[in-house]
């Protein structure tokens, strides 16, 4: 400290108080970042069963998820038209 600067006995515990909030800052944000990536690793293994099921049903009934498909493209082409005769 200089001669020239007032002494503050509050100035150690400010600068105290701003490591210990960037501390608690660090600390918060890293818990969100384990939380997300739980929920992350969570959704994405939901993923994966849901895949291996769809592939195991188009597997055991091949017409029929051709019909489905086949049904639901025809559902979105008259969609479309009907959204491209309205421009």
């Amino acid at each position: 400290m200089t001669p020239n600067q007032p002494q503050s006995q509050f100035g150690s515990t400010t600068n105290d108080m701003r490591e210990l909030a960037g501390q608690e800052t660090d600390e918060t944000l890293q818990s969100a970042k384990r939380q997300l990536n739980e929920v992350l690793d969570g959704i994405s293994d939901r993923a994966r069963e849901y895949g291996r099921y769809a592939d195991e049903t188009v597997q055991q009934n091949p017409w029929t998820a051709v019909g489905i498909g086949f049904g639901v493209g025809v559902v979105m082409g008259a969609l479309l038209m009907m959204a491209a005769r309205r421009d």
